[in-house]
């Protein structure tokens, strides 16, 4: 993230005098602004304006002096400070500074702090922040789909290897394209404690400024516990009811693998239709993290975090309207952890497939890596037994944590994928860069 930004002069008696800073919070270290004056100073070139980038500590610095003004002014230098491992649009970053630095030092020395602080936002934009609260019983998965949509477990494992029993409420802190996302996994041994009326405090701490909060309950328990599950939804409804916050509810209905799959389709319209004559408008999603169904589970995740970010609305609709002339095709974007992040395809595509095709992407996901780091290969073209051409290409924008585009369609020949996938990557990177 962007930490802030400053102004100061150079005295040649006393050292640096700092103008302005913002925010007030911001701190400067000697070390720091005698290191940016001496870079500045080393050159003795004043004939034009000069931006250097200097790294220290955990931080990248910018910094912008008009050399021609030095020997009339002195030493006046603006700097920004950012987070070293920031994912951001550093180009356009760097290209908005440059257009603050120009302007700033045009105004005289006594409007400067104004005009500054009037236009931090130039720079200085503070990431969407939201924060989603993970409900429910012991045992029903909450911390294992953590694991994978956010940290890039491999399904698999967490099904082979359970993870030991979450105790309190642990808050955790992720990155999804631009949008900070405070993700609070409660411990279901103590749900019944946290639900209790008398419990407003540890209430205060799970829900207060709860942007949605996703209540998972699961097969077995739906089959053994309905009643207790009802109990908890009604208790969870009036909390929401009560507070202030304009708090989300989503039900997640999980483990559908343990549903016979010849039953699969009857018992969860069944469960739908009792589950939404109390739920009513509340989103509900049928998941699992076994690999043959957790495509339901990824586009449950993806589709709340659309709605949060700009970014991800952005691609959304670039995807539609380039694919929106073509039939029998599907196409998204995965993120560093390989989690899928867009996500669209046209109303003719087989969905019997998706789930199929996602875990042949998962599969070839190392392999790919492996080839890439290794041949420098741009993409990656296969057809299966079913007829689809598929490619995955890396678009180049780890930075942004975006990772690779993956197409697949019936009706395209390998040469229109290619062609189809390099417009699309244009487009990501006149967006980004």
């Amino acid at each position: 993230m962007v930490k802030g930004l400053a102004i100061f002069s150079w005295d040649q008696k006393i050292g640096p005098v700092l103008e302005v800073k913002y925010p007030e919070t911001l701190e400067l270290s000697p070390n720091l602004v005698n290191r940016i004056y001496m870079t500045h100073a080393y050159s003795q070139q004043f004939e034009k304006e000069e931006f250097i980038e200097i790294k220290f500590d955990n931080n990248t610095i910018y910094s912008y002096c008009d050399k021609a003004r030095v020997k009339k002014v002195g030493y006046e230098i603006l700097i920004l400070i950012i987070d070293r491992d920031e994912k951001i649009n550093r180009t356009k970053l760097e290209q908005h500074f440059l257009i603050l630095g120009k302007t700033v030092f045009t105004k005289p020395k006594e409007q400067r702090k104004d005009y500054l602080l009037q236009n931090v936002n130039i720079v200085y934009k503070k990431p969407s922040a939201q924060k989603v609260v993970l409900l429910g019983r012991a045992g029903t998965g909450k911390t294992s789909i953590k694991k994978i949509i956010f940290e890039g477990y491999t399904p698999k494992d967490l099904l082979y290897n359970p993870l030991e029993p979450t105790r309190g409420i642990t808050p955790s802190v992720y990155t999804w394209l631009d949008l900070k996302l405070g993700l609070f996994d409660t411990s279901g041994q103590e749900l019944s404690d946290l639900l209790n009326p008398d419990n407003e405090n540890e209430q205060r701490i799970a829900f207060e400024n709860a942007d949605i909060l996703i209540y998972l309950l699961d097969y077995p328990l739906w089959v053994n516990k309905k009643e207790t599950l009802y109990e908890d939804l009604n208790r969870i409804k009036e909390i929401l009811q009560l507070s202030e916050e304009k708090t989300r509810l989503m039900v997640f209905l999980h483990k559908i693998d343990l549903i016979e799959p010849t039953e699969r389709k009857e018992t969860l319209t069944r469960i739908r239709s009792e589950l939404m004559s109390s739920l009513r408008e509340t989103p509900l999603y049928f998941t699992s993290i076994y690999p043959n169904l957790i495509y339901n589970l990824y586009n449950a995740f993806y589709e709340m975090l659309s709605t949060f970010t700009k970014e991800t609305q952005f691609i959304k609709k670039m995807l539609d309207d380039m694919l929106s002339e073509h039939r029998n095709i599907m196409c998204f974007i995965t993120n560093n952890n390989n989690t899928i992040i867009v996500q669209t395809m046209d109303k003719e595509f087989e969905v019997g497939l998706i789930n199929h095709i996602h875990q042949m992407i998962a599969q070839l996901n190392q392999s790919v890596e492996n080839m890439i780091e290794k041949d420098n290969i741009d993409h990656l073209i296969i057809s299966t037994a079913h007829n689809l051409n598929i490619i995955m290409s890396n678009v180049n924008l780890s930075k942004f944590n975006l990772k690779n585009v993956v197409i697949i369609s019936k009706s395209l020949s390998a040469n229109k994928l290619i062609l189809l996938t390099g417009k699309i990557r244009a487009r990501l990177n006149s967006f980004y860069m």
